[in-house]
């Protein structure tokens, strides 16, 4: 009995059972991308962690990446899991699998600023227009090429690391059209009101998301695993409040 004893407390202040209580770790990537990854948290890591809360079996936790880098990042296993995100942006089918879509609305409209007479007509064409965009970002209107060289060719455009600093540049007049995701442009004339008088949006997007979640083929949880995860927590109204948090209900 003392022999069993000792082996449990060795354990116990070594860790060997930690990881069984625990659930296996996943990775899961995130890049900036607002509202979904904000340097306060955002969406993406609310969802991770009601994952977390909703099963035992894993424990997900968010490691930091690139647009840019995220590809290599999936590829090595730095991480094995990304969500909020679409199999079209630049991603090879034949190393990840995609989940059922989750979370289906919002997505990027143009922006400009208001000057009397400009209206919709304003964003029929981007061809003589000075664009504002987000690194490694993939936008409809270039058909979803990401590359900054290749995008150079063809359209006038001037990167940024986020939609904040677009939406800052564009109201400092350093652009003439910024692509914007909706909801972020929703929360942040909730903070700045004022800045509404200044802004012409478009009535169509550039595109709208369908978001999903991307896994690393031959890895677990398999994308089976997420879909039952996600349908489980959505059928208990799980991810209605998440949505709703972030006015995307």
């Amino acid at each position: 009995m003392k022999h069993i004893l000792g082996v449990l407390l060795f354990a116990a202040v070594h860790g060997v059972f930690s990881h069984a209580w625990a659930g296996e770790r996943v990775n899961v990537g995130a890049y900036a991308f607002l509202p979904f990854v904000s340097k306060s948290g955002g969406l993406t890591s609310d969802l991770v962690q009601a994952m977390n809360q909703f099963q035992n079996t894993y424990e997900f936790h968010l490691v930091d990446t690139s647009p840019n880098r995220r590809y290599r990042d999936m590829a090595n296993g730095s991480f094995t899991v990304i969500l909020f995100e679409s199999i079209k942006w630049g991603w090879d089918a034949s190393q990840v699998d995609a989940s059922k879509v989750f979370l289906q609305g919002d997505g990027e409209v143009y922006v400009a600023r208001k000057t009397p007479g400009r209206g919709q007509d304003y964003f029929k064409t981007l061809d003589d227009k000075h664009i504002l965009g987000v690194t490694g970002y993939h936008y409809g209107f270039a058909n979803f090429e990401a590359d900054p060289a290749q995008l150079a060719q063809h359209f006038r455009i001037t990167f940024s690391p986020d939609n904040e600093v677009s939406l800052r540049n564009l109201l400092a007049e350093r652009g003439d059209v910024a692509v914007i995701t909706k909801s972020y442009l929703k929360s942040y004339l909730i903070q700045v009101p004022q800045a509404a008088t200044q802004l012409l949006v478009s009535d169509r997007f550039d595109q709208t998301y369908s978001h999903t979640a991307l896994v690393r083929k031959g890895s677990t949880p398999d994308v089976k695993e997420i879909d039952q995860l996600f349908s489980k927590m959505e059928a208990a109204g799980v991810l209605k409040k998440l949505w709703s948090r972030y006015g995307l209900d």
